[in-house]
Parts: C-alpha cells; sequence; structure tokens
C-alpha cells in the first residue's frame, strides 16, 4: 500500500473533521464555562442563605435597556442606504443587497419604538396606579 494512497482517501474525511470539528468543541466547551460558572454562582448563593445573608436579587429581574436595538438598526439601515447608493451609481444595478439591509435596519428601528413606547406607557400606568393604604391587609 501506498502512503500517498493512504493520505489521499483520508483527506476528505481530514476536512470533514476539521471544518465540523471545530464549532462542535466551542460549542462543547462554552456549554461546559456556562454550566460551570451557573453551578460556581448557585453554589456561592446558597452559602449566601446558610450563613443568612440575602442575596443579591438576580440579573433577570432587572429591565433591561434596548439601545442596542438602535444603534444595530441605524448601522444596518445606514448600511442599507449606503449600499442602495452603490448600486445607483455602478453599472451593475443590483438592489438586493441594500433592500435586505435597508428593511432589516428598519424593522430594528420600528423594535425600538415600539419598545420604549410600551416602557413609557408602563411606566405612567405604574406611576398613576395610586398605592393602597398601609396597614390594611387583604
Amino acid at each position: 500500500m501506498d502512503p500517498s494512497s493512504v493520505l489521499e482517501s483520508a483527506t476528505g474525511i481530514i476536512a470533514i473533521v476539521m471544518i465540523f470539528g471545530l464549532p462542535v468543541v466551542a460549542i462543547l466547551a462554552t456549554m461546559a464555562i456556562v454550566l460551570v460558572a451557573v453551578r460556581h454562582r448557585s453554589r456561592e448563593r446558597m452559602k449566601m442563605i446558610e450563613q443568612g445573608i440575602l442575596p443579591p436579587p438576580s440579573k433577570r429581574t432587572r429591565s433591561g435597556n434596548f439601545y442596542g436595538l438602535l444603534i444595530t438598526g441605524a448601522v444596518m439601515f445606514a448600511f442599507g442606504i449606503g449600499m442602495f447608493l452603490l448600486s445607483i451609481l455602478s453599472d451593475e444595478g443590483e438592489m438586493e443587497p441594500a433592500l435586505i439591509f435597508g428593511t432589516i435596519g428598519l424593522a430594528l428601528l420600528g423594535c425600538f419604538v415600539f419598545i420604549r413606547a410600551n416602557k413609557r406607557k408602563k411606566e405612567q400606568l405604574a406611576a398613576a396606579e395610586p398605592l393602597p393604604p398601609a396597614g390594611l391587609d387583604h
């Protein structure tokens, strides 16, 4: 058996392993890191509870801001407009990528406006809602 023929027959397998192996290993490593971090955080919280200390609230209970949508939407929309202007100025005239990026950018900007309006509405309703009298248990 010739060594070069063995190498040629294994080239496809090696290519497949190299293409799919790295992402699989990266995903498994990420999952392991997240699992270790969650387990460590859980143990810390349990130790605090055992010592009688009230642990700080979870990050999930805090309300986040959605300015990432605004920034991403603005960048995508500007990129779409730039591609659109480039397609107008060039001889090819292909506008599909410009439309894709432009509509995605508009959708992200619309999401930001919608979420911000709902957040403001909830804040106004919470501020307008009267507090129950103190000392009355229902």
